[in-house]
C-alpha cells in the first residue's frame, strides 16, 4: 500500500501558515484570520472569568419577584435522578394539566415545577402520592427561602 493515499504532513517553520497556527492551538488567531468573522465574535471566544459571580437581591426585590414563583413545586425522586425529557413526557401523560407547566433542573437532582393555572397546582401537590418512571417522586411547596431538602 503506497503512503501516497494520505496528504503529506507540514514540517514548514512557517508562523503564517494555517497548520501551525491550528497546532499551536491558537484559535482565535485561526478565526479571526477568516474574512467572514468579526473581531466582536473572536474577543468573545478569548473571555474567560477569573471568578464566580455571586448576585445579591435585597429583601424587596426578593418579595416583589416571589409572585411569579407561587404556583410553583420543587420534587426529587427517590433513587437514581430522571433525565429531564423523560421526566417531563412522563408527568404531562400523567397530569391531564388545563394550563402550562414549566419545568426546571435545579442542583442535587431537584426539580422546579413551575404551574401557571391554580387548578394544576393544587392538584399536583394533593393529588399524590406520584410514582413517575418506576419511582416515587417527592413534592415539596417552594418558598421564597426555600433550601431543597430530601426529606
Amino acid at each position: 500500500m503506497s503512503s501516497s493515499i494520505f496528504p503529506p504532513l507540514n514540517s514548514s517553520s512557517n508562523p503564517n501558515s494555517s497548520s501551525s497556527t491550528l497546532l499551536s492551538g491558537d484559535w482565535k488567531n485561526l478565526i479571526a484570520s477568516q474574512p467572514l468573522v468579526s473581531n466582536e465574535f473572536t474577543s468573545a471566544i478569548s473571555h474567560f472569568p477569573t471568578q464566580n459571580t455571586t448576585t445579591h437581591f435585597t429583601a424587596a426585590q426578593f418579595n416583589a419577584g416571589s409572585p411569579k414563583w407561587a404556583l410553583s413545586l420543587v420534587g426529587y425522586s427517590i433513587g437514581r435522578c430522571p433525565y429531564y425529557e423523560a421526566l417531563l413526557i412522563t408527568i404531562k401523560k400523567t397530569w391531564s394539566l388545563k394550563g402550562s407547566l414549566t419545568l426546571l433542573t435545579l442542583d442535587e437532582g431537584f426539580f422546579l415545577l413551575k404551574f401557571n393555572n391554580r387548578e394544576d397546582y393544587d392538584m399536583a401537590w394533593s393529588g399524590g402520592p406520584w410514582f413517575f418512571l418506576g419511582k416515587p417522586f417527592i413534592l415539596q411547596k417552594w418558598t421564597p427561602d426555600f433550601v431543597p431538602k430530601r426529606e
